[in-house]
């Protein structure tokens, strides 16, 4: 399909070798379908193989898809701005990328520097797999990592390892697991397989939550071989954030659920915070139902959100 590209009047000659960068990845990654990137929430450019027909000359500014797209990446810009800085009080770092992923498709948005993002949106790809590991998404998410790495490396910075993808296969074991038992904060609901779920390797938080009320919190976070992960802030001042931002996922799912469906289309099935160190991860059970997972290991997020999954996939009730 035809490379379609826009971009905003301020755009200057600085920009070039990241446009090239962004035409690469979406013509190298069949599964992407549009790419933009914003500055402090002004959209800069944009490349897309939707295959709409561009405005005609003089067209005023209206309701097509690439214009709700791009109202929906400066929203999400503005939004990981603000989960940013909720975020820090947990002391695991900037958030440096995010993944909305619903039943039709999904959006990533991921940070190059805190005043600079990378958005991407794979579609259509209802039916086609599982929510993680789904081929279109995983590739598509994979592809706009990558690139925000890219764009570091032209200012000589160092990757964030979104997604844990370039440590997944080299990370240092951690010490033997001792026979500390997992802290439960909220002990009801579905307290077995949470506690069956969490351990130091790399789920470090499990809760369940129905209806705006924890019914099951567990958490190994006080595991001596995680000690290193403390050196800014203690085990009781992490539980207790986490115990607070929970529940708090619930509204923001639902928040970013009636920005994001109109346009990329179905409910907000799944959603990723991805932090320097580890990542936060919720996944819709049902309506009201929801589960979270947290991991503070970067080089753990893609273990640790195989063990949510597994989770997620015990819990889901058989379909009819």
């Amino acid at each position: 399909m035809e490379l379609y590209e826009e971009e905003a009047e301020h755009l200057g000659p600085e920009f070039d070798t990241t446009r090239h960068a962004c035409r690469t990845a979406i013509l190298t990654s069949p599964a992407l379908h549009h790419l933009a990137h914003y500055s402090s929430g002004v959209f800069d450019f944009g490349v897309d193989v939707l295959g709409d027909p561009p405005p005609p000359p003089g067209a005023l500014p209206g309701g097509t898809r690439r214009e709700e797209l791009k109202r929906l990446g400066r929203h999400l810009t503005f939004q990981v701005a603000a989960l940013d800085r909720s975020l820090q009080e947990a002391r695991t770092g900037r958030l440096i990328r995010v993944v909305l992923h619903t039943e039709e498709g999904a959006l990533f948005c991921d940070s190059v520097v805190p005043t600079q993002h990378v958005v991407g949106l794979v579609l259509d790809h209802a039916g086609a797999g599982p929510l993680l590991g789904h081929p279109a998404v995983d590739e598509a998410d994979r592809a706009v990592a990558g690139l925000a790495t890219r764009l570091r490396a032209e200012l000589s910075l160092g990757s964030l390892n979104p997604g844990g993808w370039e440590t997944a296969d080299r990370a240092a074991a951690l010490p033997a697991e001792s026979d500390v038992e997992p802290h439960v904060s909220v002990g009801e609901g579905a307290l077995t397989p949470c506690l069956s779920a969490v351990r130091a390797r790399d789920l470090h938080v499990v809760a369940h939550v129905v209806d705006g009320e924890v019914r099951a919190m567990v958490d190994c976070l006080g595991d001596p071989s995680l000690a290193p992960f403390f050196k800014q802030v203690t085990v009781e001042a992490r539980q207790r954030f986490y115990q607070g931002f929970v529940p708090e996922l619930g509204a923001l799912a639902t928040k970013l659920n009636r920005a994001v469906a109109p346009v990329v289309g179905g409910r907000l099935v799944r959603l990723v915070l991805d932090v320097e160190m580890g990542a936060v991860y919720y996944y819709r059970q049902r309506a009201g139902e929801y589960l979270v997972g947290v991991t503070i290991d970067q080089s753990r997020v893609g273990p640790a959100e195989s063990r949510m999954s597994a989770l997620s996939a015990e819990l889901t009730p058989p379909g009819p």
